[in-house]
């Protein structure tokens, strides 16, 4: 609907909607044209209130409905356009001579291609009536509404919503004094845009019967935004009067709407970063990802900081804290703002992009991954940092959030797995080899509890002889339909599912059990991974397998690797140190591959020190290798520990080995993993009085 009384901008005229307003407004209005003064276009309040016909006023002017003492104060306005855009009063005549007192509005329109004026008219009688009876009730309403708490306003529709009514609460809340308001209407005292707010309430209550409820924000005088709860309804009329005044309370909520904003606020972000949590993102995902096209696509980014629990650790929670708020940082200065960045939790962060305008996400996250390198700095100290992300794009890789979700999730398991700090986008047999995961662990924990594992055992042979030493326990899988499954195959799963605990704490029982009823000289050697390192009862439950086997400790040997240092030295040192009071022998497995720095060797006094087979293999041709036996030979020597070099499969190797002062080997050469019966005959075959004869069992294996 176009609004007559507006700012001084020229309207239009007529569209279909403004005839009909026009024509059936209840206020008498006509177009003349401002040159000739005759009518153009008159409404039928127009016909009813002067009595002249349609046909009549065709042939009249403006002049004509005024007597001759007004006819050139006419003439004058409308050459000065005094009667534009205000209110004027005026005398008119009706057909039958009578003098009406009324008051004008007038605005400039143009109509049919030319120039014309727009005349609104209030009959003066009816404007005086109606201010005498808000007068008769002021008095009353002013006793009972002005000490009211929340705002209260009258507005007679029929005069252009002009306030009969405005409190003094309404005073402070839209801050607008009472006496500068009432017999005013909204343009006079709000903005263009309030106003034209306003009236549509009106429009709405009009509407209805009953009571219609706003909330809006409005700007004080001051500039500042204040909220406003709002009931409007129409007054009731007498029976066949149409309503004329909308009674308004108001209310201002704004410090409740403010702490209801905050607590939505803290709902939907994280209270570290300030950035969107698991909550905000779930719901922000599950509609990026539906409206997804080829033509504009979605890409999701799953980030881990690698490492993380390294610096927590070490630095602290506040450093990590930290941390955290400055990658938070860096991914949002990284990004455009159309996209997303949300914690969800820890060291993960997701981040939403929209790539309609033809970039990539490998682009960005090449960009995040460079911009994570530059150091941070955490209490005044450089701290490096790398992250690991995941990459899936809908409607490419998945079209609904949870497919997108897990491809990211898996092509994130990739880039770890890829060596870290790096990316990763999705492809389909990341999917399939998930599914190849999950359905080894279901297979795992049903093997465990059918019984379908089996201790192998490897002979350590002393390289004197060589002379049986002992055995290592290695553990196989009995599967029913693939047969014999090599560790290889089976433990990374374990390790990265949490099973390897209690698949480890039944080795550690069958070794210690098997091993028992051996002679007392052979040991028993077990692998323990970081895994289990990671796990608070384990030194409890190798406690436990050597009390109720009943194997001396010292015929146990626990064999780690390097990585054990790596995960948290302040957990695994303690560790080692109480498997050693408990009289176990501790070895260090494929030395030489690992971890880099060999301080651990001065932290713990090692029983053995395990030669990586790698070197083995290239002892005969390989200068480099035999420089790193003889380093290691020299290393057993200064730290008083054993060494033992695995993957023996030659004379030659062995005999080289012996020439540098090992004192243990392992390998084919002397023996394969055998199953309990075989091992078991080897070890009657190695009984005192026939052990002097130098060993060899391969032949047999």
């Amino acid at each position: 609907m176009v609004s007559v009384f507006g700012e001084s901008t020229r309207l239009l005229l007529p569209t279909d909607d403004f005839r009909m307003l026009f024509q059936t407004h209840p206020s008498p209005m006509w177009l003349y044209d401002p040159l000739t003064y005759r009518f153009l276009v008159v409404n039928d309040a127009a016909v009813a209130l002067y009595g002249y016909s349609q046909k009549a006023y065709k042939r009249l002017t403006v002049l004509d409905i005024r007597p001759a003492s007004e006819r050139q104060r006419m003439m004058d306005a409308v050459a000065k356009r005094n009667d534009v855009d205000r209110a004027e009063r005026w005398t008119h005549l009706k057909a039958d001579g009578t003098a009406l007192d009324v008051i004008t509005y007038g605005r400039e329109v143009h109509y049919q291609g030319r120039q014309a004026i727009l005349a609104v008219v209030q009959d003066r009688t009816e404007v005086i009536a109606a201010r005498q009876k808000v007068s008769e009730t002021q008095t009353l309403l002013d006793s009972i509404i002005e000490n009211l708490p929340v705002a209260v306003f009258v507005k007679d529709i029929e005069e252009n919503g002009r306030y009969v009514l405005y409190n003094a609460a309404c005073g402070s809340i839209f801050g607008t004094p009472s006496e500068t308001v009432v017999t005013g209407s909204d343009g006079m005292v709000f903005s263009e845009r309030q106003t034209r707010q306003f009236r549509q309430q009106d429009d709405c209550a009009l509407a209805t019967s009953g009571t219609v409820n706003f909330e809006e924000t409005i700007e004080d005088p001051s500039g500042g935004k204040r909220i406003l709860r709002t009931a409007k309804r129409v007054l009731p009329t007498r029976k066949g009067k149409r309503p004329r005044y909308v009674l308004g309370i108001s209310q201002d909520v704004t410090e409740e709407r403010e702490a209801e904003a905050r607590l939505a606020y803290m709902a939907m972000h994280d209270s570290l970063t300030g950035l969107a949590n698991r909550a905000y993102f779930s719901d922000h995902i599950r509609r990026a990802a539906l409206a997804a096209t080829m033509e504009a696509p979605v890409a999701l980014l799953y980030l881990d900081i690698d490492h993380f629990k390294t610096i927590n650790d070490s630095k602290g929670h506040a450093a990590g804290d930290a941390l955290l708020c400055q990658v938070g940082d860096r991914l949002l200065s990284n990004i455009r703002q159309s996209d997303l960045v949300a914690r969800l939790g820890g060291d993960e962060f997701a981040i939403v992009l929209q790539l309609q305008d033809g970039r990539t996400a490998e682009e960005v996250a090449d960009r995040l991954l460079s911009a994570l390198r530059v150091p941070f700095d955490i209490d005044g100290i450089a701290e490096h940092v790398t992250c690991s992300i995941g990459i899936a794009r809908a409607p490419e890789h998945s079209t609904d959030d949870d497919g997108l979700m897990r491809d990211a999730d898996l092509a994130l398991y990739a880039a770890k797995e890829g060596g870290r700090s790096t990316f990763r986008l999705y492809r389909p047999e990341m999917r399939r080899e998930a599914e190849r995961r999950h359905e080894m662990k279901l297979a795992l924990h049903h093997a465990l509890a059918e019984g379908q594992f089996e201790l192998y055992y490897q002979p350590i042979c002393e390289i004197d002889g060589p002379v049986l030493a002992g055995f290592e326990a290695l553990i196989r899988w009995n599967h029913p339909e693939r047969g014999l499954v090599a560790p290889i195959d089976f433990i990374p799963i374990a390790e990265e599912t949490g099973l390897i605990v209690p698949i480890g704490e039944w080795a550690m029982n069958e070794a210690c059990r098997t091993a028992s009823r051996w002679p007392a000289h052979l040991r028993i050697a077990v692998n323990l991974s970081v895994s289990q390192f990671r796990d608070a009862g384990l030194l409890d439950m190798v406690r436990q397998a050597i009390e109720s086997s009943g194997l001396a400790p010292e015929r146990l040997e626990i064999e780690i690797t390097e990585s054990v240092f790596l995960t948290d030295v302040g957990q695994s040192l303690p560790l080692l140190r109480a498997m050693k009071a408990l009289g176990l022998r501790i070895a260090i497995d494929d030395f030489g591959t690992g971890y880099s720095s060999l301080s651990y060797l001065r932290s713990f006094a090692f029983d053995k020190i395990k030669l990586d087979r790698s070197f083995v293999s290239c002892i005969e041709t390989d200068a480099g290798s035999l420089a790193i036996i003889r380093a290691v030979a020299g290393i057993g020597s200064g730290f008083n520990a054993t060494t033992l070099a695995e993957g023996v499969e030659t004379e030659e190797q062995l005999q080289a080995l012996r020439r540098e002062g090992f004192g243990e080997v392992q390998g084919y050469l002397l023996g394969r993993p055998l199953p309990l019966g075989e091992t078991e005959a080897i070890i009657l075959a190695s009984t005192p009085g026939r052990q002097s004869a130098p060993l060899r069992l391969s032949a047999t294996t």
